[in-house]
């Protein structure tokens, strides 16, 4: 693993490693914030992988199984099997949209085998 590469694998873990360290109820206003973790996450994630042409669906990935492996451990610790999965699925829910709009508005298209573009210059 290059210099660049692991830096960027730090950075994610790093940013998992946050996500765990939030506690929520089953009201709106829990949910909401449990879709927004996964959006600025997944965006966030989306951002550090934005030289690959699958960037949008490893900031997903990546988001998604924290989310899961996190709520996977309140459950076998006692938590409400329900009240896990909602979160869940507003965490997930929430990570497909932030990995969605960072990849079509908030970075540069990624130039593939199958990609065709043009550049205009103009000075003024």
């Amino acid at each position: 693993m290059n210099g660049g590469m692991a830096m960027k694998f730090f950075c994610a873990v790093l940013l998992c490693g946050f996500m765990g360290k939030c506690h929520a109820n089953d009201g709106w206003s829990s949910e909401l914030s449990h879709a927004t973790g996964g959006a600025l996450l997944a965006g966030a994630i989306t951002r550090i992988y934005d030289d690959s042409e699958n960037r949008a669906w490893i900031g997903f990935a990546v988001s998604s199984a924290g989310i899961v492996l996190s709520e996977s451990y309140q459950i076998s610790q006692g938590a409400k099997r329900s009240s896990s999965y909602l979160d869940m699925a507003s965490h997930i829910a929430g990570a497909a949209l932030g990995a969605w709009w960072m990849d079509k508005y908030g970075l540069t298209p990624v130039i593939g085998r199958h990609s065709v573009g043009l550049v205009m210059r103009r000075q003024f």
